[in-house]
């Protein structure tokens, strides 16, 4: 029995959702603000999917959806807007919500549009269990890392895990995760790399009300909402040099300071940091703290690139084939032998992120059927150890965009008939062609001629 939470500021429409799903089977709990949407996630079994307004009186509902994805929980959001907020609802789902519902709300489209969220949850469950039991590798080289891992899991040190971007840094310290006494605890990841220095401090320790322009309201930093679990601190290595001394307080006093509070607040965080920087270079240059990375590097892991394990390349190809083609509805099928032997012959700068990027590609491009060499496309990464992430992204959204035009082309324009072929809603499918700036009328016009 699926569990939903319905967050919205009205009664009338929370009642009414509340009848519309009970009667469908679904088990539903509510809230009325950002806060206490907060505290459901904290407290009570974790949603399969969320309809939550997109405003609320304490803050936006979106929120609530950086709240689930800060939690790592395989909860499928669906934002609720109204006609003027359309534009944000959109933004939303570029954000990762799943969908948005328009107001005033349809009863078939709310039930179809959550029938399909909770499908995506339980592929979310599903794979965010098997990473907690099971890393996906053959790689007898990798194999000796994860038995390393599972020795140091039990101890409460602190690890530093090296490694190329796209190695699996994160995959790695997620299995880590399941393996320790923190199991039972939040899983929370940050990328430091992407904080913004003015916000950097607020985002780790949190901050009050009032504390600067625009904290409007008390929020938790990640070391707050990771409290009795593991905080991942990925690319440590560019971790403003500032912040790098209140972490190290921080770890060895086990307490952080909000933004503008008087008091500290005790926490239980065991920090698992990740790097593909040369730590001890950036000493050497003094662009990083010499007993950070003493206090970070208790037990020291490498997760070696993908050149290194050529074995996992078919089997984790084969793997991402899988889960791309059950999203779209379609069954899992193995891959054929001249794309097993085109993506064995790449080199894979990108390591295990480029090459699901590419296999997800292929599949949106084969569509139904299975892909082909063709459909893999060139590799957009640049050599060395670096990856072009923008240009893996534009890779992606140029196999999207191909894909929806074949679609609306067979369906002659119709965005039901397209909607159906490419398995998206069509809230969904309008955000991706407003996205791409195409216009089904322009495919009805030459389906006419």
């Amino acid at each position: 029995m699926a569990r939903v939470l319905v967050v919205d500021d009205e009664p009338a429409i929370r009642e009414a959702l509340r009848g519309i799903l009970e009667r469908q089977g679904y088990t539903v709990s509510e809230a009325a603000d950002v806060e206490s949407a907060i505290e459901i996630l904290d407290t009570q079994p974790v949603p399969d999917s969320a309809l939550v307004d997109l405003l609320l009186p304490d803050g936006e509902g979106t929120a609530v959806l950086e709240a689930v994805k800060e939690r790592g929980l395989p909860t499928s959001v669906v934002m609720i807007s109204g006609h003027g907020s359309i534009p944000a609802a959109v933004a939303s789902v570029r954000g990762g919500a799943f969908d948005f519902l328009e107001k005033p709300l349809d009863r078939e489209r709310v039930l179809i549009t959550l029938r399909n969220a909770v499908r995506q949850s339980a592929l979310l469950k599903q794979t965010s269990e098997s990473s907690r039991t099971d890393f996906p590798t053959v790689s007898p080289r990798m194999e000796a890392v994860l038995k390393e891992a599972r020795r140091i899991a039990r101890s409460p040190a602190p690890i530093l895990i090296m490694g190329e971007t796209g190695a699996g840094k994160e995959v790695l310290a997620r299995w880590i995760h399941g393996q320790s006494p923190e199991s039972q605890g939040p899983f929370v990841a940050l990328n430091c790399a992407a904080l913004p220095e003015n916000l950097a401090e607020s985002e780790l320790f949190g901050h009050v009300k009032g504390a600067f322009t625009g904290a409007e309201v008390n929020r938790k930093g990640k070391f707050v909402t990771a409290d009795g679990g593991i905080l991942f601190l990925d690319e440590i290595g560019d971790l403003p040099i500032p912040l790098q001394a209140k972490l190290l307080r921080v770890l060895e006093e086990g307490a952080v300071e909000p933004v503008g509070a008087d008091k500290n607040v005790t926490v239980n965080v065991r920090v698992i940091a990740a790097t593909h920087r040369d730590l001890s270079a950036k000493v050497k240059d003094g662009s990083f703290r010499e007993d950070l990375l003493f206090r970070i590097s208790g037990f020291p892991l490498r997760v070696p690139p993908l050149r290194e394990r050529p074995e996992d390349i078919v089997f984790l190809a084969q793997r991402f084939l899988d889960e791309a083609r059950i999203r779209q509805g379609w069954p899992a099928e193995m891959m054929g032998g001249d794309f097993r032997a085109a993506i064995k012959e790449r080199a894979w700068p990108g390591n295990v992120r480029e090459l699901r990027w590419s296999v997800e590609r292929a599949a949106l491009l084969a569509g139904p059927g299975l892909p082909t060499p063709g459909q893999l496309g060139t590799s957009p990464v640049t050599a060395g150890d670096q990856t072009a992430a923008g240009s893996l992204e534009e890779a992606r959204q140029d196999a999207e965009c191909k894909a929806i035009r074949e679609a609306l082309a067979t369906a002659g324009g119709n965005v039901a008939a397209t909607a159906r072929i490419l398995n998206l809603s069509r809230s969904r499918l309008y955000e991706k062609l407003a996205g791409l700036g195409l216009d089904p009328a322009d495919f009805r016009r030459k389906a006419k001629k």
